[in-house]
């Protein structure tokens, strides 16, 4: 039996500090991983996707959806600014709104227009939905 006073004894409370150390590092590194979002695998799923998270105000995963040029990212920065300058109490009706598809028309093979409206604000709003070799994705130009 090893000594007390040994440099290579280690008390219960070490064995605790460092347990909780490696628990501390290990979540740390798992948020930093890329978030993972579902591949639309058609226009109605692209356009639902995104419109649900940018009602949800979850625009990292919007961003996802959208088709990425600048033009795009400019549109989604200003939607995403204008949810963010609603009260509280808007940010919220609009997370509990429902998405209301009023129709979807395919132009052809990679092209779609989905027209919508939410159930919180009522205004009948439309996206184009293209394919290409990252998936169906929203092109807001």
């Amino acid at each position: 039996m090893q000594d007390a006073n040994s440099p290579f004894c280690l008390t219960l409370g070490m064995i605790h500090k460092k347990m909780l150390l490696i628990c501390w590092v290990s979540g740390m590194l798992s948020c930093q991983s890329a978030p993972s979002f579902e591949t639309a695998k058609d226009p109605l799923e692209a356009g639902r996707y995104f419109i649900a998270s940018c009602l949800k105000g979850e625009f990292k995963e919007a961003q996802f959806y959208i088709l990425k040029d600048s033009l795009n990212q400019i549109k989604l920065d200003s939607i995403s600014q204008s949810y963010f300058q609603l009260d509280k109490e808007g940010r919220q009706q609009l997370r509990q709104a429902s998405i209301q598809i009023n129709n979807i028309t395919t132009l052809d093979s990679s092209l779609a227009v989905l027209q919508y409206q939410n159930s919180f604000e009522k205004l009948a709003r439309s996206v184009k939905i293209v394919r290409n070799e990252q998936g169906w994705q929203v092109d807001l130009k």
